[in-house]
């Protein structure tokens, strides 16, 4: 399935592109978004610009700019977004009042920066202006110059000015005579639409997941909500908590599963999940899956025997080696969903570093090049008699673990 997304640039007064507006689309000739469900709207462009295509792909070093409509606004949604390379747009739909203005408290109190879209300068908007850091003025059809008073009380209070909807070259002038900062319209560039590839939901959540557990700021809860979104994996969850029970009174909450496996364990658990949510209908299907679980633990058995501190890694390399093939996915898709440490990309994409030694192992025994598996052994100094019971140990793990799956 295609997963499209519009975006338009975001210019400065040196005519650098500092950023694009993110736009719903519903196919890929759409002009305009053509719904009128702002939450499916703000909820789809979420979903498609961060887990479908990816931010870098699409904004690269800029910012993307996210419409948030009062209900996303009021969920947290934002909290989804990186503060770093987002900056989330207000919609001038959302109404002030003390529920919307603690939430745009606490998107800034996070230290997100927030635009007011289409602001119009009204007294019960100025809640709003306190919190800012940008406005966004629709210019189309007006005079530039008759904003000039209010861009000046703006840039005053430290905000940004952003002039949209500009379509000729005298209105471009006449904005930056006007004092704007920021530029944006049509005399650009009209939205482009970018696809990508959508993923099946569940890859999505587990690979949400996976980030998680690798955060150094790991919260429980936030795990919580994670798994919530998939009662399929939820029970998953629970069957791999039994099995981790060790003669627990049981589980009754996502969070005592969560503690029951354990944090590093969970990790393995949902990157073998991830795994098994390709396509499994096929014998050529079932085939790449268990190759990619036995090469994923022959990996980590090899690295237990050289270099114990990094075999986890090595599991998680082995197992992302063959996802492509299991999913369906290009590589550098999964990459931009996955979040991996600099050793792993550099062993998965270039076949270097201290996790391609496994790698290249792994793969050398499944084509049965023995001679180049035994040269590969003595450059980790592993001894060549390991190799053979190494890979009959990672395929008997390997049918225990696809019965669990």
């Amino acid at each position: 399935m295609e997963a499209l997304v519009a975006r338009q640039p975001i210019f400065n007064t040196l005519g650098a592109v500092v950023g694009y507006e993110l736009l719903y689309r519903s196919h890929e000739s759409a002009q305009v978004a053509d719904s009128t469900d702002a939450s499916q709207m703000s909820a789809h462009t979420i979903v498609t610009a961060l887990v479908d295509i990816g931010l870098v792909e699409l904004v690269g070093s800029s910012r993307a700019w996210i419409n948030l409509p009062e209900t996303a606004l009021l969920a947290d949604d934002w909290t989804l977004l990186d503060r770093s390379s987002c900056v989330i747009e207000v919609l001038e739909t959302v109404p002030v009042n003390p529920e919307t203005r603690a939430a745009i408290e606490r998107l800034v109190t996070q230290g997100y920066d927030m635009a007011l879209d289409d602001f119009v300068d009204q007294p019960q908007f100025e809640p709003f202006l306190d919190l800012a850091s940008v406005v966004k003025v629709d210019v189309l059809g007006k005079d530039p110059m008759a904003f000039q008073p209010a861009v000046r009380r703006y840039k005053q209070r430290g905000l940004t000015v952003l002039a949209e909807k500009i379509e000729t070259q005298q209105m471009y002038d006449a904005c930056r005579v006007a004092g704007f900062d920021l530029f944006q319209g049509y005399y650009f560039a009209r939205p482009e639409v970018v696809k990508g590839r959508r993923v099946a939901p569940q890859v999505a959540v587990l690979a949400n997941a996976i980030n998680r557990l690798g955060d150094e700021d790991f919260n429980a809860r936030e795990l919580e909500d994670v798994f919530a979104a998939d009662p399929g994996l939820t029970f998953k969850l629970l069957r791999i908590a039994n099995s981790a029970a060790n003669g627990s009174s049981g589980v009754d909450s996502v969070r005592k599963a969560i503690a029951l496996v354990g944090r590093a364990a969970l990790r393995r658990w949902l990157a073998v999940l991830l795994a098994a949510s390709g396509p499994q209908q096929r014998g050529e299907d079932k085939e790449r899956f268990r190759v990619a679980l036995e090469r994923a633990r022959f990996a980590e058995l090899v690295m237990e025997r050289v270099d114990r501190r990094r075999a986890p890694a090595a599991f998680l390399c082995g197992l992302l080696s063959m996802l492509d093939v299991v999913l369906g996915v290009p590589l550098d898709d999964i990459l931009a969903m996955v979040n991996v440490t600099e050793e792993v990309r550099s062993a998965l994409m270039d076949r270097i570093g201290p996790l391609a030694g496994p790698l290249l192992l792994a793969e050398a025994t499944e084509l049965g090049l023995w001679e180049s598996a035994s040269a590969q052994a003595d450059l980790m100094e592993l001894p060549r008699d390991q190799i053979q019971s190494t890979v009959l140990e990672a395929a008997r793990w390997a049918r225990g673990i696809r019965s669990a799956v």
